[in-house]
């Protein structure tokens, strides 16, 4: 018999301890165990999305059952709220009208004219044989049902049922003129919690109180006692109405922001890779630095499956990691049945580095998140594409992200380049912070420069953008709930210069800043003195500047605009008004009308240059 070294043998020992691993989880994975607890891990990466604009819910509320009347109302009621929403460019609705009724006919001539409507049908008797419940008017529909998983939540829809369009799927086929092609099944990727869409009710609808042109209009009951609502992913309790359900899944066709499951080979062999990636580590390196290798693997393995959620691809949250965990566990009591020593140690440094406490220690940092924050003097920064929806509508949803993608790329590289924080993105805008989350002395002077640079990095895109800024107090740390919360910043310097940045479209100016900021940024910047304005929503009126460029810089003149102001405060309109025409920017022609308004209706005595704004 061939002799084989202590050292062979500790590594036979390691590998089949992985295989050992590995095939008792790939067990465990293929009998459905603990499939429960990683669907609610998973549950956990949804949310955060920003919903279309286009898209809007109507909703059958308390409110409008107390409006109109008990439910069932009279069918005639939905033929007005087609005639109401004509100028919808997809009226859905999410109703069934299964069974005649005796104002059927009146009501389908309305209905059946109506070419933006689209209806719900139902699949019933799925133990035997699919049957379909149809409208009885002749319009398109759908089919409503949404599946449910064995924990009784919603995560995905059924499509093409029997040759059949789903419900979102036959509104989209309206919208856009083309059919939806995916395959049998769709993950819907919840934005975020019930409520998410923008709501409205169906009375105020009703009786003309809300303009819903050009919208993707899906109506359905909201009302709890109807009992429509479903447990999805980030319900946090709260059951999403059937309509929002279906909400969700058209903005998931629609931007074509899919989600896809790991295949169970895939799993499988992940857990077959990284056991045995484990016990080499474990073999080849010392215990303890291997230790720290390995539990920082179920930290990256963590992050990646993070990562890739947002990409579109569901990673399973348990397995892997625990192939890290279990292989360590069964090496360990392998050889503590052959080597007492060395199975004491390894269980000493597992104790200590691979326990589930330590894990989340090191993913998380406890000590920061924690509710609450602290008051700070920062700068702030707020972005925005100029007319983007005019924008995105000559792109395809493709090439807008795209075209989105790389832009806010290249922004935040701008702004955490000069040292700020971006802080969220609100689909096209931007917010970032400055002198967080650490202290930084110029914080207004490095915001400015990164205003500047992004002003000019935009050159290169066919379109332009407005930026806000101020400087003030604001609350700075971890806010929203115990589950969920996210760094950030609130305070009235927040609204103020979110609103500042609104003016920039008024004044068709690129860069605002107000006087808190030039305050700070001292004579480094060229910068024209604006107005003197009240925004929405703020009593204390403030100045507001130009940040035109840095000092040295080459820049247009603006000394007729600067004499024009001055005789514009002193109430001098035809001087002001002869200074401003020399000006041809929109900042100066605003200040000629003002000028000749005034002069028809004169400012009561104690008028001291405020304007109000009466928009955002």
């Amino acid at each position: 018999m061939r002799y084989i070294s202590s050292k062979a043998r500790r590594l036979l020992y390691a590998l089949g301890s992985a295989v050992l691993a590995a095939l008792f989880l790939s067990l465990l994975f293929s009998l459905g165990v603990f499939s429960n607890v990683n669907v609610r891990l998973t549950d956990n990466l949804y949310g955060g999305g920003v919903p279309l604009r286009e898209i809007v819910v109507v909703g059958i509320d308390d409110d409008s059952l107390q409006s109109i009347g008990r439910w069932p109302w009279n069918r005639s009621i939905f033929a007005e709220m087609a005639e109401v929403l004509q100028g919808a460019k997809v009226v859905g609705i999410d109703i069934g009208f299964f069974e005649t009724s005796v104002d059927d006919e009146q009501v389908g001539l309305i209905l059946e004219s109506a070419d933006n409507l689209v209806l719900g049908a139902e699949y019933i008797g799925f133990e035997t044989e699919l049957e379909i419940l149809l409208p009885v008017w002749d319009t398109a529909y759908g089919y409503v049902n949404i599946p449910l998983d064995k924990d009784g939540v919603n995560r995905r829809v059924s499509l093409n049922l029997g040759g059949r369009e789903s419900f979102a799927q036959a509104v989209y086929t309206q919208r856009f003129g083309k059919a939806f092609k995916f395959g049998d099944e769709l993950l819907v990727n919840f934005l975020g919690p019930p409520g998410t869409f923008e709501r409205y009710s169906f009375a105020e609808v009703l009786d003309g109180s809300v303009d819903l042109t050009g919208k993707i209009v899906l109506i359905g009951a909201t009302s709890p006692g109807f009992h429509d609502d479903y447990l999805v992913p980030t319900s946090e309790g709260t059951p999403m109405p059937g309509v929002e359900v279906h909400a969700n899944i058209l903005q998931t066709i629609i931007t074509r922001n899919f989600v896809f499951q790991q295949t169970a080979a895939s799993v499988i062999l992940t857990i077959f890779v990284i056991s045995l990636i484990s016990s080499l580590i474990w073999y080849f390196l010392p215990v303890r630095i291997s230790t720290i290798i390995l539990a920082a693997g179920v930290t990256l393995y963590i992050v990646a499956a993070i990562l890739m959620f947002s990409r579109g691809r569901i990673w399973n949250l348990i397995y892997p990691p625990l192939a890290i965990i279990l292989t360590y566990l069964v090496i360990t009591l392998v050889f503590y049945l052959t080597e007492k020593r060395e199975k004491k140690e390894a269980i000493t440094a597992f104790s200590k580095y691979v326990s589930p406490d330590v894990v989340k220690e090191i993913t998380q940092h406890p000590e920061r998140l924690k509710l609450g924050g602290e008051r700070k003097r920062i700068t702030i920064l707020f972005s925005d594409i100029r007319s983007f929806t005019s924008i995105s509508e000559k792109m395809t949803p493709e090439e807008l992200v795209n075209v989105l993608n790389e832009y806010l790329t290249e922004m935040a590289d701008l702004i955490m380049e000069k040292k700020g924080l971006v802080d969220k993105f609100i689909g096209d805008a931007i917010m970032a912070l400055w002198g967080v989350p650490l202290p930084e002395k110029e914080h207004a002077k490095l915001a400015c420069e990164a205003a500047l640079l992004m002003k000019e990095k935009v050159k290169n895109h066919d379109f332009q953008i407005g930026i806000g800024l101020n400087t003030g107090e604001a609350v700075v740390g971890n806010i929203g709930s115990h589950q969920r919360f996210d760094y950030t910043a609130i305070g009235d310097s927040i609204n103020l210069a979110s609103r500042v940045e609104g003016l920039t479209k008024e004044y068709g100016i690129g860069i605002l800043i107000t006087e808190s900021t030039k305050e700070l940024i001292g004579n480094e910047f060229i910068t024209r003195k604006i107005d003197l304005v009240a925004v929405k929503g703020k009593k204390e009126p403030v100045w507001i500047y130009e940040l035109v460029c840095k000092r040295g810089e080459p820049h247009d003149a603006f000394e007729h605009f600067e004499k024009g102001l001055h005789f514009y405060l002193k109430k001098e309109w035809d001087k002001a008004i002869a200074e401003f025409k020399q000006g041809s920017d929109k900042a100066s022609e605003l200040f000629v009308q003002r000028c000749q308004d005034f002069k028809k209706n004169v400012p009561p005595p104690h008028w001291d240059g405020v304007f109000e704004m009466k928009k955002k």
